[in-house]
């Protein structure tokens, strides 16, 4: 995970990650900043022990869309260059 990222949390759980190299912001929804802080703690590494987390913090019954849409948002961070990319296996 870069150092050079900050995430700045908003009072609706919503939040804002600022690119300090690029000066580029990217907005994330509530489940994209819960995404963002188990990456950043080193408690979540692939997409399903994130999405297991995500699902009960977040009381979600379906684990497989959960485990879709943090796959989704993983990508576009990779993209973006907010995440180094991970091997796939």
């Amino acid at each position: 995970m870069r150092q050079d990222i900050i995430l700045t949390e908003m009072r609706d759980g919503t939040g804002v990650l600022l690119d300090l190299r690029t000066k580029f912001y990217f907005t994330l929804n509530a489940t994209g900043v819960a995404v963002w802080k188990l990456l950043a703690s080193g408690e979540g590494r692939a997409p399903r022990e994130i999405a297991e987390r995500i699902a009960r913090d977040f009381e979600a019954p379906d684990v497989e869309k959960v485990e879709a849409d943090v796959t989704t948002l993983l990508g576009e961070l990779e993209d973006e260059g907010l995440l180094a990319r991970q091997p796939h296996a």
